[in-house]
């Protein structure tokens, strides 16, 4: 009898799980809240209208059929274990195996827990979605002349990697919409507060950033925030900054899923596995859920470190259901690319060689094209599985025509 896995979460860590588990003999059950696969690394080309919202999610119903037509998927929101059963909103899902893969959601900071109508993070697709919007309503209001007058500032808080890619990409947007259209008004300013920019890259890294997103027009202002009031941004140092919007692009928080389980966690709430991804002897996690060591150095939770996570979290669990003895999980980052607003990009590649400029813009584009397109084309298969499936296995009676 096949062992049953259940996967919970459709992010990069889960999706790369069911690609290792295609060719197994196990019965693998993908659950999610959402219906599709958020590609979070092309948010800031969401966010600067570069691409339509199609570009950003694949469907998971057919991308888990085009993966392996014996796998199943369930839209339903995790929200406990017990035993060896999954606890949904919907049912409850008996597994023999289960692998957590949630993710992670914004660490809003006070204030900003009230997200609303002036600020917003990008963790998820609809914020994304509703920054997006905001931004180009911004733009097309500027048409208006009483509008074009006035400058309008957004925050951008936090200067982590999503946070520098959104400033620098609507940055860049809002200077090419100025320029095609001739707009002699007041401009948007773009300010990214963070104590440090990309802190965790190296030194020579980060100055090019900085150096190119103040070539670009973004102000760099460099203290932590630790407050947000209605369109104020408190820093630590007391200064108060107004905003007309702002961005949250700043720290992770384990899922309310993961905060319910009462399994091994780090003092901020991640889970902790052991050198197999273990968080208990049929319960595996892997990506921004559980903290991931190196050699005892944190990784930093990246899309690449979430795919590799995911792979040695599912090639555990088919070796333990094979009673075979399980390996230490080692995750090795094969470089890292940002995107820097138009076609300009920085690549860090192994050997900390860096390339920046166009070269590194069509390098960034390909890596997120070769992740993208292979799924798109199984998620083409799944569809054409569903569809036979939901063939009517007897024609329709034909109409009867008048004589």
């Amino acid at each position: 009898m096949k062992k049953r896995v259940i996967v919970v979460g459709g992010g990069y860590a889960g999706v790369k799980a069911l690609q290792i588990a295609a060719k197994s003999n196990l019965k693998v059950t993908l659950i999610d809240q959402h219906s599709y696969h958020y590609l979070q690394t092309e948010s800031y080309d969401l966010v600067a209208s570069k691409i339509p919202i199609e570009e950003s999610f694949i469907y998971l119903p057919t991308l888990v059929k085009g993966i392996n037509k014996e796998f199943e998927f369930i839209q339903d929101k995790a929200i406990g274990i017990n035993e060896n059963r999954l606890i949904g909103e919907k049912d409850s899902y008996e597994f023999d195996y289960l692998l957590i893969a949630t993710g992670s959601v914004t660490r809003f900071i006070e204030g900003f827990a009230k997200k609303g109508k002036y600020s917003l993070g990008v963790k998820s697709l609809r914020a994304a979605l509703k920054v997006k919007q905001f931004f180009e309503k911004e733009l097309f209001d500027r048409l208006e002349p009483n509008v074009a007058k006035r400058s309008f500032n957004i925050a951008v808080i936090g200067g982590g990697l999503s946070g520098v890619e959104i400033a620098s990409e609507m940055q860049n947007f809002f200077n090419h919409y100025s320029k095609n259209n001739a707009l002699a008004c007041g401009r948007i300013k773009i300010q990214l507060i963070s104590k440090e920019i990309l802190k965790e890259l190296p030194l020579k890294v980060r100055k090019r950033a900085i150096k190119r997103l103040e070539s670009l027009g973004v102000e760099f202002v460099p203290h932590l925030v630790e407050k947000v009031e209605e369109r104020i941004a408190i820093l630590e140092n007391g200064e108060r900054l107004g905003f007309d919007f702002a961005v949250f692009a700043g720290g992770i928080a384990p899922s309310p899923f993961i905060n319910s389980l009462d399994l091994p966690k780090n003092r901020y709430g991640f889970l902790q596995p052991d050198r197999f991804l273990r968080v208990k002897n049929n319960i595996f996690v892997a990506g921004d859920c559980a903290e991931l060591k190196n050699k005892g150095t944190p990784i930093p939770p990246t899309a690449q470190t979430a795919e590799k996570s995911g792979k040695a979290a599912m090639l555990n669990i088919i070796r333990a259901a094979s009673n075979k003895p399980l390996k230490s999980y080692k995750i090795k980052l094969y470089g890292l690319a940002i995107a820097l607003g138009g076609r300009y990009a920085l690549n860090i590649a192994p050997g900390g060689i860096v390339i920046e400029g166009f070269l590194a813009y069509l390098g960034k584009k390909g890596i997120e094209k070769f992740y993208k397109l292979p799924l798109k084309k199984r998620a083409a298969l799944g569809l054409n599985h569903l569809a036979r499936c939901e063939t009517p296995k007897k024609p329709y009676p034909q109409p009867i025509l008048a004589q």
